[in-house]
């Protein structure tokens, strides 16, 4: 069963907010804010906004869908099906939760080496304006052991292509 998610990344140039996860899957790393879509959600702007603010404390304004990659595991970890989001907007203050500590990084400054190995393929994308779509397999380590991923200059044609399958093979 795949499990649908989002990732939010708040960008304010030339900063961008991110979150040392505590717990779960990726404890112990840096990510943008977001999780699983739960039964209330009316769609998954709402799960990205949600998520946000619980690990956060921020309400995102106006988030972007801006890519979507599939995470597939050769371990008994599900596959997850991820949504991104970029926010340059949000209201409240960055506060740390019980599941991420809130910390703002200069965009010369971002931590990948305490983050997601595939973090360095997407968020130079996400930074510069830019739409994507991709898979990426990790092995039993959580090593990249391939990935694919396709970039978009322009909304429509990134958001024709979100409606065509990605191939899950």
């Amino acid at each position: 069963m795949t499990r649908i998610e989002t990732v939010a990344i708040v960008y304010r140039h030339p900063q961008i907010l991110l979150g040392m996860k505590k717990k779960k899957l990726g404890a112990g790393r840096y990510n943008g804010f977001g999780g699983g879509m739960e039964e209330n959600d009316r769609d998954i702007y709402d799960t990205a906004i949600r998520e946000t603010k619980e690990e956060s404390g921020i309400t995102l304004l106006d988030p972007e869908r801006v890519g979507r990659i599939l995470f597939s595991f050769q371990s008994d970890e599900q596959d997850h099906d991820v949504h991104f989001f970029r926010a340059r907007r949000y209201s409240g203050i960055p506060r740390e939760t019980d599941e991420m500590t809130a910390k703002w990084f200069n965009i010369q400054e971002i931590p990948y080496g305490q983050m997601w190995s595939g973090d360095k393929y997407w968020l130079p994308l996400l930074l510069e304006d830019k739409m994507f779509l991709g898979e990426f397999l990790f092995n039993s380590e959580h090593e990249i052991v391939e990935h694919r991923l396709k970039e978009f200059d322009k909304r429509g044609c990134f958001e024709s292509s979100l409606s065509e399958l990605l191939s899950y093979e």
